[in-house]
């Protein structure tokens, strides 16, 4: 009894290093597992391969903004506001443009023709997938035409691919190159991407900047693009710098007649970019394209300063006719519609240009027809000239020859001028106010008169009724048909209007541009 009693303390010493044990052997094994647990856990992210991503690294060559702040808002949000104020889908639109002629200056002056442009090409954004977009050098000579070795262009909203392969076999065109240089810096091609990023859905571009390089080298290089229908043509041009605001009127409106006729005879002092709006009119007429006027303004429509403006044109060229129909009245018509608009606001058109005469007069100053004075239908666009007469003998003509404004406006402007700012005369005192007598003529629009040689134009002038334009390069003159009683005869006419337009009455070449037009002539003291 005595030496079993001995031994229990051993047997139970025993039982609690089995037991500790295998505790401590639970631990190790617990411990190893969670080892392993853990290890895999923390060496594992949340993202699965099957989500896995190439990390994108900002190293793309792209064309950094050169003009954004200046040009345009370099905020992202600013200009997204602008451009969607600017920006409006023309859903007449049912022809997708093949060329389109598009202004290149700040968006405050031009955004808005530009948005009409871009709202004709916004209706077609699935269709189009590639832009070649052609500009003029404005910061480096250049020889031919410089294409980008960039991959991109950036812009606040992002970047826009360029086409690399396009590039590539356009350098292969003689006259092309790739000098970076001439991108570096240029806006003319820069402030046509937000506008397409805006307009369009998923597309690459083809940037190309020319210099000194022919309309036919520029059309020849291109004339591949007018074969692919995912492809429009962008030639970035301004008009008319820094004229009068009549004046550009003018100016510009024949470069519109000239751009509507194809004929690629648009001059340097026309145009910021005579060279590529010429190399559309050309490949305008080679594939037969329809021409059509989107928009024009210039820069006093905006700022409402007219001493100096600069001209501003949209236009679009397409395959086919557009499918909204647009009646082209003829002279005869026109003529008629005005004998009918002048025989019912025959009164008020005298009472504004009386009015304006006095306050050019007497306050130097300008009047302001309102609509709360006059008929509605006095603020439809119209072109006029206001005749000056002092006993019969003329005291001073001045007037316009597109419809831009009102008509109401328009007699207004053209009688202050006639008045004031007729070169030709001292400006009208307000002695000489009980001595005069006016006139306002209504004009059509021009038609341009086809002819062979100087004996025909001859011929197809109609004596006594004709009002005449002529216009060689940056040169023009005009005869109302009230003119035409101080001649006898149509060469006498002629040669006067040539020495009145800068040319020798002997002279003659058949790149004389010939336009005639009608008036309706409304005169004080006639029933």
């Amino acid at each position: 009894m005595s030496k079993l009693k001995k031994k229990e303390p051993e047997v139970a010493g025993e039982k609690k290093v089995v037991k500790y044990t295998l505790i401590s052997l639970f631990l190790i094994f617990l411990a190893g597992f969670n080892y392993f647990i853990l290890s895999d856990m923390l060496g594992s992210n949340d993202t699965y391969i099957n989500n896995f991503e190439v990390e994108k690294k900002d190293n793309e060559n792209a064309r950094e903004p050169a003009v954004a702040g200046i040009f345009y808002a370099s905020d992202r949000t600013k200009l997204d506001e602008t451009i969607r104020h600017y920006l409006r889908t023309d859903d007449n639109a049912e022809i997708q443009p093949k060329i389109l002629i598009v202004p290149h200056a700040g968006y405050k002056y031009s955004g808005a023709v530009a948005g009409k442009a871009y709202g004709v090409l916004k209706k077609f954004e699935k269709e189009i997938k590639r832009v070649v977009v052609v500009g003029p050098s404005h910061y480096v000579n250049l020889y031919g035409a410089a294409l980008p070795s960039y991959d991109s262009f950036k812009t606040p909203f992002g970047r826009v691919k360029i086409n690399q392969k396009a590039v590539a076999n356009l350098a292969k065109e003689s006259n092309f190159k790739v000098f970076n240089a001439a991108h570096k810096k240029e806006h003319s091609i820069e402030v046509q991407i937000p506008f397409l990023q805006k307009a369009l859905s998923s597309f690459t571009i083809v940037p190309v900047v020319y210099g000194e390089i022919s309309p036919e080298e520029l059309a020849s290089g291109l004339e591949y693009y007018m074969k692919r229908k995912d492809t429009v043509i962008i030639f970035s041009a301004d008009l008319s710098h820094y004229y009068t605001y009549e004046k550009a009127q003018d100016l510009d409106g024949f470069t519109n007649n000239l751009v509507l006729n194809k004929e690629a005879q648009v001059v340097d002092e026309l145009s910021c970019g005579a060279t590529g709006i010429n190399a559309a009119l050309l490949l305008a007429k080679e594939y037969s394209l329809y021409p059509q006027t989107i928009e024009m303004q210039n820069s006093g429509d905006v700022t409402g300063d007219k001493n100096q403006v600069v001209g501003y044109g949209a236009w679009s060229f397409s395959f086919s006719e557009p499918k909204v129909e647009i009646v082209q009245k003829t002279l005869e018509s026109e003529y008629q519609s005005l004998v009918n608009f002048a025989g019912l606001y025959r009164g008020e058109l005298l009472s504004i240009a009386k009015i304006a005469l006095e306050d050019a007069v007497l306050r130097n100053e300008k009047y302001a027809p309102s609509r709360k004075d006059y008929s509605d239908a006095l603020f439809n666009k119209g072109a006029s000239f206001v005749t000056l007469y002092k006993k019969d003998e003329l005291r001073g003509c001045v007037g316009t020859i597109i419809p831009y404004q009102a008509i109401a406006r328009d007699v207004s402007a053209s009688t202050y001028q006639a008045a004031m700012q007729d070169e030709r005369f001292e400006k009208v005192s307000s002695a000489e106010l009980n001595n005069l007598s006016l006139s306002v003529s209504l004009l059509t629009n021009l038609e341009q008169i086809r002819y062979i040689n100087e004996e025909d134009l001859l011929e197809k002038i109609e004596q006594g009724i004709d009002g005449i334009v002529i216009r060689e390069g940056d040169r023009q003159g005009l005869f109302l048909p009230s003119v035409w009683r101080e001649f006898k005869t149509k060469r006498e006419f002629l040669n006067a209007l040539k020495l009145k337009t800068g040319l020798s009455p002997s002279y003659w070449s058949n790149r004389i541009k010939v336009y005639r037009f009608k008036t309706v002539e409304i005169k004080e003291n006639e029933n």
